[in-house]
C-alpha cells in the first residue's frame, strides 16, 4: 500500500467567509523538506475577509455545488504533484464535473522550495489566457525541470501570447497575489502542503475540515459522500 509523508485527515473546524471562499486557496507545502519528517497540521483560526475575484480561473465546478474543497498547494512539492496527477483527475471526473463539488486551488509556496513562487506566478499568468489547469499539470509533470525556468517554453507549447505571458510574470502584482494566498493560509494556521479544507456553506458561512497530505481518492470520496448525505437530510 502506498505510504504518504503527510499527516492524516483530522476534524479541525475552519470558518472562512464567502469572500475568501471565492477568492483564495493556496499551494503546496509539506512542513518539511521532501523526505523529511512530516509535521502535524496546525490548528486553524478564522481569517479576515478578502475581496471575491470574479471569473477566477483557479476555481472549477458549479457555484451551486453543495460541497467545496479549497486546496493549498506548492508547485515544487512532490506530494502536491502526486495529488494533482493521481487523485485530482478522479475527483474532477466523479465530483467536480458532475456538479457535486466546487474546487478552488490556491498558492502556498514554501520558503525552502526555491522555484515554487516563480512556478505559481507562471501558472497564474497562463490562467490569464485560459490555460491555468493545463499549465499547472505540465509544471507538476515537469517538476525536475523547474530549475531551468521552462515557463516561456511551456507558454509557447500551449499557444499562449508569450509576450503577454512574460509581461505578466514580470509584473510585481502577480507575485504579490501569490503571497496574498500564502498570507491567508498563515492566518488560518495552515503551513503544510498539500492541505485541503473540505466543507459546505452553513448559515452563510463556509465550515470545513482540514485534510492534510496527498491522500488517495477514496479518502476524499468518503468525506465528500458524508457531506453530501448531510445536505440530503
Amino acid at each position: 500500500m502506498t505510504q504518504y509523508s503527510h499527516t492524516p485527515s483530522r476534524g479541525i473546524p475552519l470558518a472562512i467567509s464567502l469572500g475568501i471562499l471565492a477568492a483564495i486557496a493556496t499551494g503546496c507545502a509539506t512542513g518539511t523538506a521532501p523526505g523529511g519528517k512530516p509535521t502535524d497540521a496546525p490548528q486553524a483560526t478564522e481569517a479576515p475577509a478578502t475581496p471575491a475575484a470574479a471569473g477566477d480561473d483557479r476555481v472549477l465546478g458549479s457555484p451551486e455545488a453543495p460541497v467545496t474543497i479549497i486546496e493549498f498547494t506548492d508547485l515544487q512539492c512532490p506530494y502536491c504533484a502526486r495529488f494533482a496527477l493521481e487523485t485530482w483527475p478522479l475527483l474532477r471526473q466523479h465530483y467536480v464535473d458532475s456538479g457535486k463539488v466546487r474546487f478552488a486551488s490556491r498558492d502556498l509556496p514554501l520558503s525552502f522550495h526555491a522555484y515554487a513562487l516563480p512556478a505559481a506566478v507562471a501558472a497564474r499568468c497562463a490562467g490569464q489566457q485560459g490555460k491555468f489547469w493545463e499549465y499547472r499539470e505540465a509544471l507538476f509533470r515537469g517538476q525536475s525541470r523547474l530549475a531551468n525556468a521552462p515557463y516561456d517554453e511551456l507558454a509557447g507549447r500551449f499557444g499562449l501570447d508569450v509576450a503577454k505571458f512574460a509581461a505578466c510574470r514580470a509584473d510585481a502584482a502577480t507575485a504579490a497575489s501569490v503571497r496574498a494566498d500564502a498570507a491567508v493560509a498563515a492566518a488560518n494556521g495552515i503551513a503544510s502542503t498539500p492541505t485541503f479544507v473540505i466543507g459546505r456553506v452553513v448559515n452563510g458561512e463556509f465550515a470545513g475540515e482540514i485534510v492534510s497530505g496527498a491522500q488517495p481518492f477514496d479518502a476524499f470520496a468518503q468525506r465528500i459522500d458524508s457531506l453530501l448525505q448531510q445536505v440530503q437530510q
